[in-house]
């Protein structure tokens, strides 16, 4: 019995192999284990400057929002969301039709001014000679030949003529009515007009008042400047009917014109979309 029971002397060095053996495994694991985390760490910088060689951007590191705050909203670029940007506004330059010019009716007033002076001149030379072969008529020819180379006809005439021309420009494209009150002013302005210039004439400034006063009635009572302020009055007013009518001819055409220039800028918006021409 004594010799199959064990002793701890003889169990001792098969457990001290097995320790060992133990040990060594052990130690084997860890050089293992620290080769492999070597290697990671060796690869990890390797990919990282692959990837900056390539030109990609490292991947942004994914942060989690605090507790309390909302996450703010990245506003993308219109290149990176693929939203196409509007195109820019041209402008178009069209030439915008020309504003018609009003016309004027002064040139052919002036004509008529001129025309309604020989009218005038002829009449009152006329009426003058009826007067003549009324008062003395064996003496009509040397008396009227007398009468049309002296004042007392040129003056009125030629202050018929300025009064006639400075009221067609004055009125220009005026209606009748302004030649019905102008004939009345011409007529009055030609009649005392006449007879401040014949008592010039015949020495006004050396005169007396009395002798003045005396002249200025003989004058004005004188038949044939009686007749001229008549004349007057009748000559303007049928020359000025005559320019009045011309006159609203040429408002017309202003007004027609105006409105060709209206209608083609209002086509012009609608072509090119209610933008006006400039």
């Amino acid at each position: 019995m004594n010799a199959n029971k064990a002793t701890p002397d003889d169990k001792k060095p098969e457990d001290d192999a097995q320790d060992a053996a133990a040990v060594e495994v052990a130690e084997e694991n860890v050089a293992a284990q620290d080769d492999a985390a070597d290697e990671a760490v060796a690869e990890s910088p390797a990919e990282d400057s692959g990837a900056a060689d390539a030109g990609e951007e490292p991947a942004a590191e994914t942060v989690a929002p605090v507790a309390g705050e909302e996450p703010v909203a990245e506003t993308a670029a219109p290149a990176q969301t693929g939203e196409i940007a509007p195109a820019p506004v041209q402008t178009v330059y069209v030439t915008a039709p020309t504003p018609p010019k009003r016309k004027g009716n002064r040139g052919i007033g002036t004509l008529l001014a001129f025309a309604a002076a020989v009218v005038f001149a002829a009449v009152y030379a006329g009426v003058a000679a009826l007067l003549i072969i009324f008062v003395n008529p064996p003496v009509v020819p040397d008396a009227l030949v007398k009468f049309l180379v002296g004042p007392l006809f040129y003056i009125p005439v030629i202050a018929f003529l300025v009064l006639m021309i400075l009221w067609a420009l004055l009125v220009n494209r005026a209606s009748w009515w302004a030649w019905v009150i102008g004939s009345l002013i011409i007529a009055a302005i030609t009649y005392f007009a006449s007879i401040g210039a014949l008592l010039l004439m015949a020495g006004g400034f050396g005169l007396t008042a009395r002798e003045a006063t005396h002249d200025f009635v003989l004058f004005a009572l004188n038949p044939a400047l009686i007749a001229a302020g008549l004349l007057a009055r009748e000559t303007s007013i049928w020359f000025g009917a005559a320019i009045a009518r011309r006159g609203r001819r040429v408002r017309e055409r202003n007004f027609e014109a105006w409105q060709a220039f209206e209608n083609e800028e209002a086509r012009k918006r609608a072509e090119f979309g209610g933008v006006a021409a400039v």
